[in-house]
C-alpha cells in the first residue's frame, strides 16, 4: 500500500511540476545523512503553493505531511488520511498525545519521513519567518533526525496570495542541509535547535554560488 501512495504522490506532484515548467534541480543528498530505521523530520521553508508538489518530485522516500487532528474527524477522507499514513499530533489531549507520538515513532522507523513547514505559513517574499514550536518539540519527542531543506526563489512561482502571477520557467533549487541529531537536545533547550535549524535554512537560502 505505501508504495502504491508513493507513486500516486509523485505522479500527481510531477505533473503539477511539469505544468509550472519549473526548473529545478537539487543541492545536496538527503539519502547520505539518514541511517535505516532512523527517525527522520524534513524541515522545509514554506512560500509558494508549489512547495508540496516539488518536495514529492524532488526528494527521495516515503514522505508524509502532518495533519490538523480536524481532517481525522471527516468521514471517507479519515479512512483515506490513515489508509496513506497520514499522521497527526494532538497535543491537546495528553493522553492522546502520547499514542500519536508512538505511532509517529512507529511510522518514521518503518521508512515514513515527516516533512513539515516549521514556519507556520507561508512567507511573502522567501525569507525564512521565525519558526513555530510544533515541530520543533515533535522532533525532541521522537529523538528524530531533522534535515533541513529550503527551496531557493520558489517563491516566484506562485507567491503567497497571488493566485494570478504564476511565472513559468522559474529556476529553482532545492537545497539539502547537514542533518541535526535530536537526540543531542532536551526540551529545555529546544530553542537553541530552533534557532539552529532557523539559521541552516537561512543561510541556505542567502547563498548564491558566485
Amino acid at each position: 500500500m505505501r508504495s502504491k501512495v508513493d507513486k500516486i504522490l509523485f505522479d500527481w506532484s510531477s505533473r503539477l511540476v511539469r505544468a509550472g515548467r519549473l526548473e529545478w534541480e537539487v543541492e545536496g543528498d538527503l539519502e547520505a545523512q539518514v541511517e535505516e530505521g532512523r527517525r527522520v523530520i524534513i524541515m522545509c521553508n514554506h512560500s509558494s503553493a508549489y512547495d508540496i508538489p516539488l518536495a514529492f518530485t524532488a526528494l527521495p522516500g516515503s514522505i508524509r505531511m502532518i495533519s490538523k487532528k480536524e481532517m481525522f474527524s471527516i468521514p471517507l477522507l479519515s479512512s483515506a488520511m490513515k489508509a496513506a499514513e497520514i499522521l497527526s499530533i494532538n497535543r491537546q489531549n495528553r493522553q492522546q498525545a502520547i499514542k500519536d507520538l508512538k505511532i509517529a515513532r512507529e511510522k518514521m522507523e518503518s521508512g515514513i519521513r515527516i516533512w513539515m513547514f516549521p514556519e507556520g505559513t507561508r512567507s511573502a517574499n522567501g525569507e525564512v519567518i521565525p519558526l513555530k514550536k510544533g515541530g520543533i518539540r515533535l522532533a525532541i519527542d521522537t529523538n528524530a533526525l531533522i534535515i533541513p531543506v529550503v527551496m531557493q526563489d520558489i517563491y516566484q512561482v506562485l507567491p503567497n496570495k497571488k493566485w494570478l502571477k504564476m511565472r513559468l520557467h522559474q529556476p529553482v533549487k532545492v537545497k539539502v542541509g547537514q542533518a541535526i541529531d535530536c537526540r543531542e537536545f532536551d526540551v529545555e533547550h529546544r530553542h537553541e535547535l530552533s534557532e539552529l535549524v532557523y539559521n541552516s535554512m537561512k543561510r541556505m537560502l542567502e547563498e548564491r554560488n558566485s
